[in-house]
């Protein structure tokens, strides 16, 4: 499949666009994170994703049987790193998408800039949003990066790369070395 676009916060490679997470809600709960989300194409709800937190699967309530067949379809066809995912991994990247795209938002209006935390094996660590415009992030000269620097390797010392989103991707910090 060729013609699948890539969002870009999680890097999944889906079919379409058009469906579209709406009235997102999540609570802590003693054994993780529970939540759920409305799936809508347009103005039309298409169903529910919903994970319980108690490390079960995440789960799609469809409006339609038609629906359940459309998501099944759409995840299917959805890729990761040139991979096939199940529905539950489609379900919870589109959900990692969103809420993403939600930090982002909310950076973007507070002129902030949100940052991505990978470990040495590449794997996702934090993410932060530093008082700091990512115009001012993707300068040699910033005076703001030393204390950003400093500030990140105490809170997050497990982090190898950090990455900002700079209004239409995601590009690399070029941190300063912190003296230990």
């Amino acid at each position: 499949m060729t013609d699948l676009i890539q969002l870009p916060h999680t890097g999944l490679r889906v079919p379409h666009t058009r469906y579209a997470l709406s009235d997102f809600q999540q609570m802590t709960t003693r054994n993780g994170i529970a939540y759920n989300a409305t799936v809508n194409e347009g103005d039309r709800r298409v169903g529910i994703i919903e994970n319980d937190g108690n490390g079960g699967a995440t789960m799609f309530f469809p409006a339609t049987g038609a629906d359940r067949r459309a998501v099944h379809e759409f995840a299917a066809a959805c890729r990761m790193d040139g991979e096939p995912l199940t529905e539950e991994e489609a379900l919870d990247r589109l959900i990692d998408e969103h809420e993403t795209a939600v930090d982002v938002a909310k950076c973007a209006r507070r002129r902030a800039s949100l940052l991505r935390g990978f470990d040495k094996d590449e794997e996702f660590v934090a993410s932060i949003a530093v008082k700091v415009p990512p115009v001012w992030l993707d300068r040699d000269d910033s005076p703001f990066l030393p204390h950003v620097a400093r500030d990140l390797k105490a809170s997050e010392p497990e982090v190898t790369v950090w990455q900002f989103w700079t209004g239409d991707q995601w590009k690399p910090l070029a941190l300063p070395a912190v003296p230990a």
